[in-house]
């Protein structure tokens, strides 16, 4: 009896939920026929797009929306219309690729936007988008709308056949702009604008050419006979589509379905990488010393040159840790292994160099505390790809190989690069090392060798490098190139011993 209950339950609850999910179809047929009837009522392609900004707040409450077109060069996009804006900004233009509005425009795909009001750089980048040209062609004639507390951007392409004709963009106060759900919906109504847009402009087109009026209007009607025609037999697919994905897909997968994400999956695989581990000394001690502001711009100058070496060089970066950087070669691309772990030795061996001038420009900003860095490599098979939920997803490395290369760059001394045998195997031919000491982590059974990597070989001859180290109260620099008096350099060094020798037997004697 219970099992029989608990039956009848679970069907009625399956019944319900289809229920839902056809009067939400019904609804959204209501709405594609209204959209249609109301767009496709006139040809001026200005009260097409405002119309369409309408219903789109009527139905989806956006309070802040704008419809930009293509350019016949299809470089630029021009506001044709706006909704809810203080300034129209009409006529305002936004380059193809730059900001969001142009990557959607270049792209031809759906981009979200959140969480905004955290990024200090957005309404730089909004004002970047209004194309700044000296040229008559593309001069700014007014300023792109934009809510200077915006929390969310959505940007929809508009497209007839494939070809792009503009670009449907919304911005909100509220974090979440419209649910998921709704932008196949949303796709499929700006598209629709897209084609009344289009027709309208091709009817403007040929009302200028007085001797081809009569031909074009009896095109344009025919064309929207047949859109209408199309869209009630694309809906109609629609629905029915629908009512089978219900009844064969979980929850999850029709959700991915109708939100437009079939080609974002949960994938990984393995694969010979080379990790890149590396961290600061000291910097704890720094953040406490330091003001927050004159922290976070010294940290910002020194993980953006070091992502920048890590770039030239083929890295994926794969996270930032605070002052840590956590990079891997092998992935998506590859040199081959043996390539990817030189490449990887070589960008360590770059940062290194960088991060010297980096602390001479920190001790002029007054940073006393000298930082060095500490970095380790180890290359092994890892898995790596999309890891996460269906909601989010995170493309990054994990496996023993990971850890090995972080307890590498904690074993390592300042400004060293401590690798495994594994990475010296595939670089030996390519750099000087000298091995250390051997390290015990924890998932392997025996101890592991580690070498410190001195430099390359065809520079090793140490003595022919230039070399140059500061710290408070010392510094030295030397360049055998430049260097003209050998004896007069090495009896200012011993000068120098000297003293420090002084120093230290006077420190003792107290």
């Amino acid at each position: 009896m219970n099992d029989d209950m608990s039956a009848i339950i679970e069907n009625s609850a399956v019944a319900d939920q289809q229920g839902i999910l056809l009067e939400r179809k019904i609804r959204e047929v209501e709405l594609i026929k209204e959209v249609s009837a109301q767009v496709n009522k006139t040809l001026d392609i200005n009260l097409i797009a405002n119309t369409m900004l309408a219903l789109m707040d009527k139905h989806f409450g956006f309070k802040h929306s704008m419809i930009l077109i293509l350019d016949e060069a299809k470089e630029n996009l021009s506001v044709l219309a706006t909704y809810g804006y203080e300034d129209d900004g009409i006529g305002a233009k936004v380059k193809v690729g730059i900001g969001v509005i142009g990557m959607v425009a270049k792209r031809k795909k759906l981009m979200r936007m959140a969480n905004m009001g955290m990024q200090k750089s957005y309404m730089q980048a909004v004002k970047k988008e209004v194309i700044k040209s000296s040229s008559d062609k593309v001069k700014e004639v007014a300023k792109l709308p934009g809510l200077a507390d915006v929390e969310s951007q959505v940007a929809i392409p508009m497209e007839l056949d494939d070809e792009l004709v503009g670009v449907f963009s919304v911005e909100s106060r509220e974090i979440n702009l419209f649910n998921k759900e709704d932008e196949m919906i949303i796709s499929i109504l700006a598209n629709q604008t897209a084609s009344a847009l289009q027709h309208a402009n091709l009817y403007k087109l040929e009302q200028e050419r007085l001797l081809q009026l009569n031909k074009a209007h009896n095109e344009l009607a025919d064309l929207n006979h047949n859109l209408e025609k199309k869209v009630e037999e694309r809906t109609a697919e629609l629905v029915e589509l629908s009512k089978k994905l219900a009844k064969y897909f979980s929850p999850q997968v029709y959700d991915s379905i109708f939100s437009g994400k079939l080609d974002v999956t949960i994938k990984t695989q393995r694969k010979q990488l080379t990790i890149f581990f590396s961290d600061l000394q000291g910097f704890t001690e720094l953040t406490e010393r330091l003001e927050p502001e004159i922290l976070t711009e010294l940290l910002t100058n020194y993980l953006t040159e070091m992502s920048n070496i890590a770039t030239k060089w083929g890295g994926t970066i794969d996270k930032f840790i605070g002052d840590a950087m956590l990079v891997f070669f092998g992935d998506p691309s590859s040199d081959g292994h043996k390539n990817d772990a030189i490449n990887c030795v070589a960008m360590a061996n770059e940062m290194l160099i960088k991060l010297q001038e980096i602390r001479k420009a920190w001790l002029n900003r007054g940073v006393s505390k000298t930082l060095n860095a500490r970095m380790g490599i180890h290359s092994s098979v890892c898995t790596v790809g999309n890891f996460g939920s269906q909601d989010r997803l995170d493309y990054t490395v994990i496996g023993n190989g990971v850890n090995l290369a972080s307890r590498l760059e904690s074993s390592s001394e300042a400004n060293k690069i401590l690798i495994s045998e594994d990475t010296y195997l595939l670089v030996k031919e390519e750099f000087e090392v000298n091995e250390r000491e051997t390290i015990t982590v924890k998932g392997f059974s025996y101890p592991l060798k580690t070498y410190e990597v001195i430099g390359r070989k065809e520079n090793s001859d140490a003595t022919n490098q230039p070399l140059h180290e500061e710290m408070p109260g010392f510094s030295l620099r030397y360049n055998p190139s430049e260097l003209s008096d050998n004896e007069a350099a090495i009896k200012l060094i011993s000068d120098v011993l000297m003293r420090l020798e002084k120093q230290e037997i006077n420190r003792s004697k107290k």
